[in-house]
C-alpha cells in the first residue's frame, strides 16, 4: 500500500531534493508544503503516514506546527521527522520535545533518511493494529455490559418478586462470579398456601444466568392461575428444551405448599436430597430427585409425575444446591452430603445458622468453586395473597390506548428500551410484568433497528470475531444514520376476563424476509424472534418485513 508523506520546509530546492530522493526510492506519494501553517492545512486534508519537517521557516516554525499537528493526532499515532542543519544539542532537544518523534541532520544519508522511514512506518501501522484491536475489545465489553445489565435487570425484579417472609423462608446465596447461576422464586398462592422453586443452572456466571427470565416469567404467571408444580415443570421444561443450547439446563426443586399445611407436592429434577425434620427436631422425611433436569428432554419423554408428603405446622424442610455439598476444604476434601445430613440432625432449633457456620468453617480460606444456597422453609398456613401491589389489575380498567415514536437521536440515547418499558409500566396493570416487557420490548427494538432500518444480517455473527464485527457495523451503521423511525402502538384490552396488550411496530427500513434470520442452534444470532414468540400469546410479521404485531397476556 502506497504510503503518503509530506515534506514541509520554507525552501524549494530542500523539498525538490527529499521528493526526488523518496521518488528513487519507491512506494511514497509525496505531499508539500511551504511552512508550518500549510503544513496544518496538508495534513488536515491529506492524512499523510509520516511528515518531514523542518525547523527553521517563516510564519509558523517547525516546532510549534509540530506541536499543533500531534495535538490534532488524538489516538493516531503519525510520526514527525525533524530534518533540519541544527547542530545545538539545546535546539535539538527543544525541537523534540514540541512532539517530534526523531530528527536527521543536513545534508542528510539517503541510506538513513530510508532506514528512519520504514521503522517509523513499521511503528505507525503496529500502533493502527493495536488501536484497531483495542476498539473491538472496547466494542465487544461495551455490549457484553449492556447484555450482563440486562440479565442483572431481571434477576434483581425477578427476586424482588419473591414472597420471601422471615417468618417462613431463611435463605443464603453466595455466587462465584457476577451472576448466580442459582435460583430461588418463592410465591404466595393464589387460594393460600406456598410455591417455591429452587433451582441451578449448569455453568457459572452470565450464560448460568440467562436462564433466569423464562423460568421466573413461567412460575409467577401459573402461580398466579394455581397451576399444579408439576404442569410448572412441564413448561419450564418445555421453554428450555427450546431456548437453551445443547449441554446447558435447569436442576429444579418445585414445591407447592396447601394452604391447610398438611401435605406438599414436590417435582423434583437432578437436585440433591431434601430433608424434613418435624417440631421436635427428628428427621421425617429424606425427598429424593425422581427425574431428569430441566431442559433436557423434550415433551414427549417429559415427566410431571409429582411427589405428595404429609407435614404438619413447624415442620422444617431444607433444601440446597450442590455448591453446599461440593465446597472443598483446603486440602480438596469435599463438605459432603453425610457431614450436611449429620450437621442439620445435630442444629436442632438453629440448623439453619449451624451449617451455614459448618460450611465456613470446613472451607475456610479456600476459593468458592460453585454458586451455593441454602434454603430453611418453615411449614406454616401462609394467607391468601392479597393483590394490592401497584399496577396490579384488582378490577378490569377501561380499555387504552398510547403511541412512542423513536426518532434517529432516541435510538441514538444509551438506553431507549429502559425508557420505553418505564412509559409503558406506568400505565395500569402493566409493572409487574416489567422484567419480562423489558426484554420483549429490547427483541422488538433490535429486530427493528437492525434488521429493518439498518439492514444488518444477524447471520454473520457465527462465532466471537463475527459477533464483534457485527455490533461494530451496527454502531458505524447508526452513528451514519440520517432519517429515520420506529414507531410503537400500545392498546390494552380485556377479553373473556383475561388482560392483553398488544404492540403494533412499524419501522421506516425497507423491510426483510423473516426467513433470514431463522434461529440458530449456535445461539449466536437469530433467537431474536424465537424469544419474542416464546413470550407472546400472537406474532403477525408484515409481508413487507417493516411491521410487527406481538399480543401479550398479563
Amino acid at each position: 500500500m502506497i504510503k503518503k508523506i509530506l515534506i514541509v520546509d520554507d525552501i524549494i530546492t530542500n523539498r525538490a531534493l527529499l521528493r526526488q530522493t523518496l521518488q528513487a526510492l519507491g512506494g511514497y506519494e509525496i505531499i508539500e508544503a511551504a511552512n508550518g501553517s500549510a503544513a496544518i492545512i496538508q495534513y488536515d486534508k491529506e492524512k499523510p503516514d509520516l511528515i518531514l519537517m523542518d525547523i527553521m521557516m517563516p510564519d509558523m516554525d517547525g516546532r510549534e506546527a509540530t506541536t499543533l499537528i500531534k495535538a490534532k493526532m488524538g489516538d493516531d499515532f503519525v510520526p514527525i521527522i525533524f530534518v533540519t542543519a541544527l547542530s545545538s544539542e539545546d535546539s535539538l532537544t527543544t525541537a523534540l520535545a514540541a512532539g517530534g518523534d526523531d530528527f536527521i541532520s543536513k545534508p542528510f544519508n539517503v541510506e538513513v533518511l530510508a532506514s528512519k522511514i520504514n521503522a517509523h512506518l513499521r511503528i505507525r501501522e503496529l500502533t493502527q493494529q493495536l488501536n484497531e484491536k483495542n476498539n473491538l475489545l472496547t466494542s465487544h465489553n461495551h455490549h457484553l455490559t449492556h447484555e450482563q445489565n440486562l440479565i442483572e435487570y431481571f434477576f434483581e425484579n425477578a427476586i424482588k418478586q419473591s414472597f420471601l417472609d422471615k417468618n417462613i423462608i431463611q435463605y443464603h446465596m453466595s455466587s462465584m462470579s457476577a451472576f448466580n447461576g442459582d435460583l430461588l422464586l418463592v410465591e404466595q398462592a393464589p387460594r393460600g398456601g406456598l410455591y417455591m422453586i429452587l433451582g441451578d443452572f449448569s455453568g457459572h456466571g452470565l450464560s448460568a444466568a440467562m436462564g433466569t427470565l423464562p423460568v421466573a416469567m413461567i412460575f409467577f404467571k401459573m402461580v398466579s392461575e394455581s397451576a399444579a408444580v408439576g404442569d410448572i415443570a412441564h413448561e419450564i421444561n418445555h421453554q428450555l428444551h427450546k431456548l437453551m443450547p445443547p449441554g446447558m439446563f435447569f436442576t429444579a426443586t418445585l414445591i407447592e405448599m396447601s394452604a391447610s399445611c398438611e401435605n406438599m407436592s414436590v417435582w423434583m429434577g437432578g437436585m440433591p436430597e431434601n430433608y424434613c425434620f418435624n417440631e421436635f427436631g427428628e428427621l421425617k422425611h429424606i425427598i429424593h430427585s425422581q427425574h431428569m433436569p430441566l431442559g433436557i428432554l423434550n415433551d414427549d419423554d417429559f415427566d410431571s409425575a409429582v411427589q405428595v408428603f404429609n407435614i404438619s405446622q413447624n415442620d422444617k424442610i431444607y433444601l440446597y444446591s450442590d455448591g453446599v455439598i461440593e465446597a472443598k476444604n483446603l486440602q480438596g476434601e469435599q463438605f459432603g452430603d453425610e457431614r450436611l445430613k449429620h450437621t442439620l440432625v445435630l442444629g436442632k432449633d438453629v440448623r439453619f445458622k449451624t451449617v451455614l457456620n459448618k460450611l465456613n468453617e470446613f472451607t475456610g480460606d479456600e476459593n468458592q468453586n460453585d454458586d451455593i444456597t441454602l434454603v430453611e422453609l418453615t411449614c406454616c398456613r401462609v394467607p391468601v395473597k392479597i393483590e394490592n401491589k401497584p399496577g396490579h389489575c384488582q378490577k378490569y380498567p377501561l380499555s387504552w390506548q398510547t403511541s412512542v415514536s423513536l426518532s434517529v437521536d432516541d435510538m441514538r440515547s444509551s438506553d431507549p428500551v429502559k425508557n420505553l418499558t418505564n412509559f409503558l409500566c406506568a400505565m395500569p396493570c402493566v409493572s409487574r410484568h416489567k422484567g419480562v416487557l423489558y426484554v420483549l420490548l429490547f427483541e422488538i427494538y433490535a429486530n427493528s433497528l437492525d434488521h429493518g432500518i439498518l439492514g444488518i444480517q444477524s447471520a454473520d455473527k457465527v462465532n466471537d470475531k463475527g459477533f464483534v464485527e457485527y455490533y461494530k457495523r451496527r454502531d458505524k451503521a447508526l452513528l451514519g444514520l440520517e432519517e429515520a423511525s420506529i414507531h410503537f402502538d400500545f392498546s390494552f384490552y380485556v377479553e373473556s376476563n383475561e388482560n392483553f396488550i398488544k404492540i403494533d411496530v412499524r419501522d421506516s427500513g425497507q423491510g426483510y424476509s423473516s426467513k433470514s434470520i431463522e434461529k440458530s442452534d449456535d445461539l449466536l444470532h437469530g433467537r431474536g424472534l424465537e424469544i419474542i414468540r416464546s413470550f407472546s400469546e400472537k406474532v403477525i410479521i408484515s409481508e413487507e418485513g417493516n411491521a410487527l404485531t406481538v399480543l401479550y397476556k398479563l
